[in-house]
């Protein structure tokens, strides 16, 4: 639980400190990101080394670091609009993933 809490946070902390010129093309990444980091959390919650594995995976298909996680954490926590609005976009993109899965 803890090695999950401290992914997510990590990613909400490079998604705050993204650019705004660049905020909806980076969002979106980051907002794909963060749901499929919370879909692995899921997948692999008996089995935290292969949750590392599959994150580590995640975050260099891409390019984020733990560094930029930590910096977007810092912004999203200072603007609670944006915080639920990229709350509502991870749900939308999980929801989505969840009906083309149900498809196949």
């Amino acid at each position: 639980m803890g090695f999950r809490l401290a992914y997510i946070v990590l990613l909400l902390c490079f998604v705050l400190s993204c650019n705004t010129e660049k905020r909806k093309d980076t969002d979106k990444k980051i907002v794909k990101t963060y749901a499929e980091i919370l879909f692995l959390t899921e997948k692999f919650k008996n089995d935290s080394i292969k949750l590392k594995q599959k994150v580590d995976s995640i975050l260099s298909l891409n390019n984020l670091t733990m560094k930029q996680i930590d910096s977007i954490a810092g912004e999203y926590s200072k603007d609670p609009k944006r915080w639920v609005e990229f709350f509502d976009e991870v749900k939308k993109y999980l929801d989505e993933k969840n009906l083309n899965a149900q498809r196949k």
